[in-house]
């Protein structure tokens, strides 16, 4: 039995399916220190984390009707190191399948650091892995690690809070350079939509 449909008048929910531990916390301390009272965000982090799984979770979600909006935020490497099956890279390559289900993505190439360098700069072209791109983003936030005892001592968002306008721009700009170049592994990041939407939907209820 579906659940009880929990969406009132002026109140807004907001699901993301997140895939890694650094997106989760991202989030958690964005909803906490920003103390959104007319969104919801609720970070959740599948059982399964692989990319097949986080559809699959976002769309069982999406078909109980509580939350206004969801969200699906994962590294695009993962096209390159899981075994990728067509129908999930279909939907991948054409997410206007998945909004049709409700569904949005916010990717990123090859992962969501991308999202903490635009702060700070325009990436390069491309990188070779994550751990080239951690490199070069330790440039502005010395010692950082991809693990859960730093990100547990230092709060990611709020260090990076006073330059989202520029982080927006950047993203806008790295967008625009991509428009016409087919190639799979150059650096992206569609996280700015997703951020750009919560601050849509907390000023809608203001």
């Amino acid at each position: 039995m579906p659940r009880k449909q929990i969406k009132t008048s002026g109140y807004k929910t907001m699901l993301l399916v997140v895939e890694g531990e650094t997106e989760k916390i991202y989030f958690e301390r964005l909803k906490a220190l920003e103390r959104y009272s007319s969104v919801k965000i609720k970070p959740e982090l599948p059982k399964h984390s692989s990319l097949k799984e986080l559809i699959s979770y976002a769309k069982n979600e999406a078909q109980q009707n509580v939350y206004d909006d969801i969200w699906i935020v994962f590294d695009r490497d993962v096209l390159i190191t899981q075994n990728i099956d067509k129908r999930t890279l279909e939907l991948i390559n054409h997410p206007e399948n998945l909004v049709k289900d409700g569904i949005n993505i916010a990717d990123s190439m090859p992962c969501f650091e991308v999202w903490f360098l635009l702060h700070y700069c325009i990436p390069r072209q491309s990188y070779s892995n994550q751990n080239e791109l951690l490199k070069e983003l330790c440039k502005y936030l010395p010692n950082y690690t991809k693990n859960g005892n730093w990100l547990s001592k230092n709060n990611i968002y709020l260090m990076l809070k006073d330059k989202i306008q520029l982080a927006m721009k950047y993203s806008q700009i790295l967008r625009e350079r991509n428009l016409h170049n087919d190639s799979t592994d150059l650096s992206m990041c569609n996280v700015d939509e997703l951020i750009k939407k919560i601050q849509e939907l907390t000023k809608s209820n203001q």
